[in-house]
């Protein structure tokens, strides 16, 4: 009897960077720097060092500022060619990119305003990820009772995801297949600390204290 343990499918990583940042003026969040540092560059350093190689940047009306971040750490550019997509657009965009990609690959989705994610805060989500019971689609964070990220999805989830309604999200299809979906209790803030408006600046900043938190002079 053979109780060699099936291998685990390769993971990809896709970072979700399209967002318009209308409630800080206008901005590309992943383009804000943490001691000279952005945001993005940040959190493609926290997925590598978790052990994932492959990360992929959805990225849509900023690319001029987006493009050379994402060149800067390796990873590879999905752009939009929509002037204003939703979330829902982008992760679209994610889905049918990283199965074109990286077939047969589960995938790690993440937004790319989590300035605080760090190595040490993925990899016990890919530790469950590995451990999950058969059946378990998605596994996510749950910090104080709120759903965070990254999101891992099975190949199977990608596939099914990709094949509904293009209204249609991942939010639509973890509440339609809860038996699928694991949440994981997690004590790390920084899988739901994220940047939206000017009082979240305000709380970074003191977070990090003394780190500077400041957007690019240019």
């Amino acid at each position: 009897m053979n109780n060699t343990a099936a291998p685990h499918p390769p993971l990809a990583a896709t970072i979700l960077a399209a967002g318009l940042g209308q409630r800080l003026g206008g901005r590309p969040k992943a383009t804000l720097q943490i001691d000279g540092r952005s945001v993005l560059e940040r959190v493609v350093a926290a997925l590598r060092g978790a052990g994932i190689p492959a990360v992929s940047v959805v990225m849509g009306p900023y690319r001029d500022q987006l493009l050379p971040l994402a060149a800067r750490c390796g990873a590879h550019a999905v752009e939009h060619r929509l002037p204003n997509p939703s979330l829902i657009d982008s992760q679209r965009l994610a889905l049918q990119a990283h199965g074109d990609g990286f077939p047969g690959h589960d995938l790690l989705l993440v937004l790319a305003d989590l300035p605080l994610l760090g190595a040490d805060d993925v990899s016990p989500l890919l530790s469950a990820w590995r451990q999950r019971a058969p059946g378990v689609h998605a596994l996510m964070p749950v910090v104080d009772g709120v759903r965070g990220h990254p999101l891992l999805l099975s190949s199977h989830a990608v596939a099914q995801v990709a094949a509904t309604a293009p209204q249609l999200g991942i939010r639509d299809w973890l509440q339609r297949h809860p038996e699928a979906v694991q949440p994981v209790p997690s004590a790390r803030r920084a899988c739901v600390t994220d940047v939206d408006t000017p009082d979240d600046l305000s709380a970074l900043q003191a977070l990090v204290h003394p780190m500077v938190v400041a957007w690019p002079t240019r």
